[in-house]
């Protein structure tokens, strides 16, 4: 039988629904109208089974083609219960300090809804694994209203947070997760250059992410907690920028990096050879470097393309 793991152990709150995921492969995925307050698990859970029957049916669309879906025994399926590892926080899609030329969610409207009732509804009906994970995405969590009350409850039951943040604003609760150790950042910052970075982020704010980043990395007790990402594509795919961005890396003792595909191109007619050369070199460059290199939601049909252009252009 289709199954997902996604559909009992992840959850993620976007602006008008609960989804398993958060579809970064172009396909129809399960939606749960919702648009705040008590999540009601017993309606949701019933979604959810109807959602499992239809992935049955070999006419329906629904998560069709999406690499997650897997096929299993059919004696498993009675060991299927709702009980959220993950949970995905990205209801304030909309809501960014960013104009990033890659992404069309922050000419949208609407800061989503407050998180906090949300999440106390799940705690009370036993939905959260011990050792849930929260994931912040958006926008830009940092500047929700009741980020900070939120972050420091999920801090007080024990749970690890990962927040991606475009770093703008300083956050003194994001500070005190990487100063406890109970939570990590993930920065897209795309460039190594002032210049470049206002291209791909559509503002002046180099700066200010570096000074910010300082500061983290500062107070941070495990410097391996900050990530920082580059989403490589036409505008930011030279060798130069990609050097200039692992070299500011290195400069902040900062050696857990990521790099990913534009979805934009992703869902249309792909990346160009120039991006693909451009994601083996930053592999092999920041292998190179002993740092902690790793794709980010990258399909396996480019990622294979990658490592066999790294092979081609950028031997051992």
């Amino acid at each position: 039988m289709n199954f997902c793991s996604s559909l009992v152990h992840d959850i993620n709150f976007e602006p008008t629904a609960v989804q398993p995921c958060c579809d970064v492969h172009g396909v129809e995925v399960p939606r749960f109208p919702f648009i705040g307050g008590r999540l009601d698990m017993a309606a949701y859970a019933a979604h959810i089974e109807k959602s499992f029957q239809r992935l049955q049916a070999s006419e329906d669309k629904l998560c069709r083609n999406c690499p997650e879906l897997k096929e299993i025994a059919d004696n498993n399926a009675g060991n299927i219960r709702i009980l959220f590892r993950t949970v995905s926080i990205n209801m304030h899609r909309h809501l960014c300090n960013c104009k990033c030329v890659y992404c069309n969610l922050w000419r949208g409207k609407g800061k989503g809804y407050p998180i906090m009732p949300v999440l106390q509804s799940l705690h009370e009906q036993h939905a959260l694994h011990p050792r849930c994970l929260f994931s912040w995405g958006g926008g830009e969590p940092s500047i929700l209203h009741d980020f900070d009350e939120a972050s420091l409850w999920i801090r007080e039951h024990g749970w690890w947070q990962y927040v991606h943040t475009s770093c703008l604003r300083f956050s003194p609760a994001i500070a005190t997760l990487l100063h406890e150790g109970l939570g990590g950042i993930n920065v897209s910052l795309d460039s190594g250059t002032p210049s470049t970075y206002e291209w791909v982020k559509g503002l002046n704010g180099f700066a200010k992410v570096c000074e910010n980043l300082e500061r983290y990395m500062s107070g941070a007790l495990i410097p391996d907690d900050v990530h920082l990402k580059y989403i490589i594509f036409e505008l930011n795919n030279s060798p130069a920028e990609i050097k200039a961005f692992l070299a500011f890396c290195a400069q902040l003792g900062i050696s857990n990096v990521q790099y990913s595909l534009n979805f934009q191109e992703l869902n249309g007619a792909g990346p160009s050879l120039k991006t693909l050369l451009g994601a083996a070199f930053f592999q092999f460059l920041a292998t190179e470097m002993n740092m902690k290199c790793a794709p980010s939601f990258i399909p396996p049909k480019w990622q294979q393309a990658i490592d066999e252009l790294r092979v081609e252009h950028f031997p051992a």
